[in-house]
């Protein structure tokens, strides 16, 4: 499976099951503390990155191989999972394939876009990061993509 990991433990929602929408390190930021390293696309541009049939495929596969459903699907992963724009459409595909409920982690950079914030509707848990409460902290920790200030996020 290339676009499905774990599942994981995870503190807030115990056993994980992972799902990538975009390569590795294709981000809005670029943040100091990203496990991954630096972002090597910095970008604002949704789009289909991963073919939407073939994660759908991969989550369908993982969770028949479970012995017990994973208390989440998650979709998080290598990048901003929001700049998929099919993220709505593989959440609600997901929901009618998973026994559990669905979580978006996400840095929050898109939600100010309407289009991003109605595709997340479906989701079951929504988990914004926000590390900064002013424009020098924000540039500093999360190295946004130029045309991102944090008044819009």
């Amino acid at each position: 499976m290339k676009y499905v990991y774990g599942p994981v433990l995870s503190r807030r929602l115990g056993l994980s099951l992972g799902v990538d929408l975009v390569p590795r390190k294709v981000c809005t930021y670029d943040c100091i503390y990203c496990q991954l390293g630096r972002t090597t696309s910095k970008t604002l541009e949704r789009r289909e990155y991963l073919p939407t049939d073939a994660i759908l495929k991969d989550v369908e596969a993982a969770l028949t191989q479970q012995e017990a459903p994973p208390d989440y699907v998650t979709l998080s992963g290598s990048g901003e999972p929001t700049l998929h724009s099919k993220i709505g459409e593989i959440v609600r595909h997901i929901k009618d394939l998973a026994p559990c409920p669905v979580a978006v982690i996400t840095n929050g950079s898109l939600l100010f876009r309407e289009e991003v914030a109605e595709a997340l509707l479906g989701a079951d848990v929504v988990l914004p990061s926000l590390d900064a409460a002013t424009e020098p902290v924000f540039e500093t920790i999360n190295r946004p993509h130029r045309d991102l200030k944090l008044r819009r996020v």
